[in-house]
This record gives C-alpha cells, sequence and structure tokens, in this order.
C-alpha cells in the first residue's frame, strides 16, 4: 500500500483549515520547517499531521463488490 502524508493547519481567528499532501514525511516537516522560518504559527491555531492510505480504484471497486456481496448474503439468509 502506498502511503501519505497530510497536513492540517488551521488558523485560530477565524477557523479555517487548510489541507496539504505530501509524499513523505520528510516533505512535510520541509513544510513545518518553512512556516518556523516564516514565524506565523500563532497561539491558538493548530497543525497535525496524519498518515493516509492511497487507495486505488481497484482496491476501492473490490472492497465495493465485497460489501455488495456481504449484503446480498444477508438479505438471502
Amino acid at each position: 500500500m502506498q502511503h501519505v502524508y497530510v497536513l492540517r493547519y488551521r488558523t485560530a481567528f477565524d477557523c479555517t483549515e487548510m489541507v496539504s499532501v505530501y509524499s513523505s514525511l520528510g516533505a512535510v516537516m520541509n513544510r513545518l520547517e518553512i512556516s518556523k522560518l516564516h514565524d506565523n504559527f500563532d497561539v491558538d491555531e493548530s497543525m497535525t499531521i496524519e498518515c493516509m492510505e492511497v487507495t486505488s480504484e481497484e482496491e476501492s471497486l473490490k472492497r465495493l463488490n465485497n460489501i455488495r456481496a456481504y449484503h446480498s448474503n444477508k438479505e438471502t439468509n
């Protein structure tokens, strides 16, 4: 499975959330370093890093068909 890193940044004054997606944790750390150099991270703002799985269309279709089969079997039993 391929993974991506999601950086969520929420501002304090209007609770706006911005989302960026990176291919590696190192890339996220580079982005955090940019914020540090700009000195633009304020009290009550938040940054969250999440690691997420990238799901291909093929894999999502397989999962969908599994759920369809489950519900179909559930209805016949």
